[in-house]
């Protein structure tokens, strides 16, 4: 299998990612409730430029979100995971992997 392609999030990925999270979430792992079937992906707080999408063979393979843990300035330096997911069919393929390291990568760019 080819190595994931990382991209940051664009808005035209609304419904893979929607489509994606939907297929992914589970009472092992959630700490919210389901995604409803009507809801969007990207939200007010957390939108394109807050994701990292992983692509194999031209298709959205997985994605992280990265946000700020607080809003206090005192944490401005700081940049959370706030949400990863990978398709069961890319698992295996190091798509995890390479959004972890493009996650460290960006936050580092972003001063943290």
């Amino acid at each position: 299998m080819p190595a994931p392609h990382i991209r940051p999030a664009r808005s035209d990925d609304e419904e893979p990612l929607r489509r994606l999270d939907r297929d992914t979430w589970s009472l092992l792992h959630a700490v919210s409730p389901p995604p409803g079937p009507d809801d969007p992906f990207f939200r007010p707080h957390s939108g394109p430029d807050d994701h990292i999408v992983a692509e194999l063979d031209g298709a959205v393979a997985g994605y992280v979100r990265l946000g700020f843990p607080t809003p206090l300035a005192a944490n401005a330096h700081v940049r959370q995971i706030r949400g990863l997911a990978v398709a069961d069919a890319a698992r295996g393929a190091g798509v995890g992997r390479a959004l972890v390291r493009a996650a460290v990568e960006e936050a580092r760019r972003l001063g943290a």
